[in-house]
C-alpha cells in the first residue's frame, strides 16, 4: 500500500478501540512526516472530523495544531512584538499586562478548541477581578484587542483558520471609577509650599508643566536646559522602576518651563549634590533629576504616599493622586483659553484624548434664542 500524499486523509481505529481522523500535510524542513490528528469516539464522528479537516485545508491552506495552546500563541506574539521595528519600549510595556492576563486566564486552552464562549468567559472573569485587580472599561477593551491580535497572529502563521476572538464582547467594568479632580491655583500653591526635596520637583513638573508622573520621575539632568528654560521629555519609568522610551510617539516633546520651575530645579540640583556628598559610596548615579537620598529612582508607590502626605499638610481634602496633578495642569491650560490641539501638543497626547477627558473644561456653549 502506497503512502498518502499531501492533503490526503483517512479514518483509523486506535489500539484502545477509539477512532481518529488523520490527514497528511507537507513534510517539514527536517523531512519528517507532518500529520494532524483529531480523535473521536465513533467512526462516524471521525469521518465527520476528516471532512472538516479537508475543508479547512482547502479553505486556509493549513490545519490548526490540535495541541497548540494560547500560552504558546502568547509567547509567539510577544516575540513578534519585540522584533517589530518602530515600536517604542512604552508600547511594548503596555502590551505586557494584557498578555500576562491572557496567559493566566486562557494559557491552558487549546487553540483548536477555542470558542467565542471561551473568550467571553475569560473577559467576564477579568472584568470581575477573578484574574487579579478589577479592570476598568478602557483596559478591558485593550485586553479584548490584544486577544484578537494574538489569535490573528496565529492565523498569519497558519495555526488556526479563523479568529473567534473577533466575535467576543468586552463586558462592562464592575469597577467604580474615580472622577479625576483638578486642583485650584491656590491649592496647587499650597501643595508646593509644603513639599520638599524630589516631591516638590514632581509636583511642579506635573502640576504646572503637565508631565505624566512616570515622565517626571524619568527626567534626567541632560534633558534640562535651564539657560534656555527648556525641558525635553524623552522617556518614562515603567512599573519595574526602569527608564524606558516615551509612552507614545506623541509623548516625546520639548516644552518651555517658567522661571519658578527653573529656580526650583536650580535649588534642587544644589541640594542633590549635598546628598551625593553625604552618601558618597552609597550613591548610585542614574543622572535623574528626581531621586532618593542615595540617587536611586523614586518608586511610584512611594510618590503616591508622599503626595497624600503633602495634601494632608496643606489641608487639601480629599487627597489627590499623582496623575491628578497632570489633570490640574491641563485643566488650567484649558481655562486659559488654549485650543485642544495646542494643549494636546504641549501635554504629549492626542487631541481626541484632551477633548474626551477634559471636554467639560473646553466646551463653549452658544447662547441660543428660543424658537418662535
Amino acid at each position: 500500500m502506497s503512502r498518502r500524499s499531501s492533503g490526503e486523509g483517512s479514518v483509523i481505529q486506535t489500539k484502545n478501540g477509539r477512532w481518529a481522523a488523520v490527514i497528511e500535510l507537507p513534510r517539514g524542513a527536517d523531512g519528517k512526516r507532518n500529520r494532524r490528528w483529531r480523535r473521536a469516539r465513533t467512526k462516524a464522528e471521525a469521518q465527520a472530523l476528516l471532512r472538516e479537516m479537508s475543508d479547512e485545508l482547502r479553505r486556509s491552506g493549513s490545519i490548526a495544531d490540535a495541541n497548540r495552546t494560547l500560552q504558546e500563541a502568547v509567547d509567539e506574539y510577544r516575540a513578534l512584538r519585540a522584533s517589530t521595528q518602530g515600536l517604542s519600549q512604552g508600547t511594548l510595556d503596555q502590551d505586557e499586562g494584557p498578555l500576562k492576563l491572557i496567559d493566566t486566564g486562557l494559557g491552558h486552552q487549546r487553540l483548536a478548541s477555542l470558542t467565542v464562549a471561551d473568550c467571553d468567559r475569560f473577559l467576564r472573569r477579568a472584568a470581575a477581578g477573578e484574574l487579579g485587580r478589577t479592570l476598568g472599561d478602557r483596559y478591558l477593551r485593550r485586553l479584548r484587542r490584544t486577544l484578537i491580535n494574538v489569535v490573528q497572529n496565529e492565523m498569519r502563521i497558519g495555526s488556526v483558520s479563523r479568529n473567534v476572538a473577533h466575535l467576543a464582547l468586552a463586558p462592562s467594568s464592575q469597577k467604580t471609577s474615580k472622577d479625576m479632580r483638578a486642583l485650584t491655583i491656590d491649592e496647587l500653591r499650597a501643595l508646593l509650599d509644603v513639599a520638599t526635596d524630589g516631591r516638590l520637583i514632581v509636583i511642579d513638573l506635573c502640576g504646572r508643566n503637565g508631565l505624566r508622573p512616570a515622565e517626571a520621575r524619568a527626567v534626567r539632568w541632560i534633558d534640562v536646559d535651564l539657560d534656555q528654560g527648556e525641558l525635553t521629555v524623552s522617556g518614562q519609568m515603567n512599573r519595574q522602576n526602569e527608564r524606558t522610551g516615551p509612552k507614545t510617539k506623541k509623548a516625546g516633546r520639548t516644552i518651555q518651563i517658567d522661571g519658578h520651575t527653573a529656580d526650583r530645579l536650580r535649588a534642587w540640583r544644589t541640594e542633590q549634590e549635598e546628598y551625593r556628598n553625604v552618601a558618597r559610596g552609597a550613591w548610585v548615579e542614574h543622572g535623574l533629576v528626581v531621586t532618593t537620598a542615595v540617587g536611586s529612582p523614586i518608586d511610584r508607590h512611594s510618590l503616591a504616599r508622599s503626595i497624600r502626605l503633602c495634601c494632608s499638610k496643606a489641608a487639601i481634602m480629599p487627597s489627590i493622586s499623582p496623575y491628578e496633578l497632570r489633570h490640574t495642569a491641563i485643566s488650567m491650560q484649558a481655562d486659559a483659553g488654549h485650543s485642544s490641539w495646542e494643549i494636546a501638543d504641549w501635554a504629549g497626547t492626542s487631541e481626541a484624548m484632551i477633548s474626551q477627558v477634559y471636554r467639560h473644561r473646553l466646551r463653549r456653549v452658544a447662547t441660543l434664542r428660543p424658537l418662535t
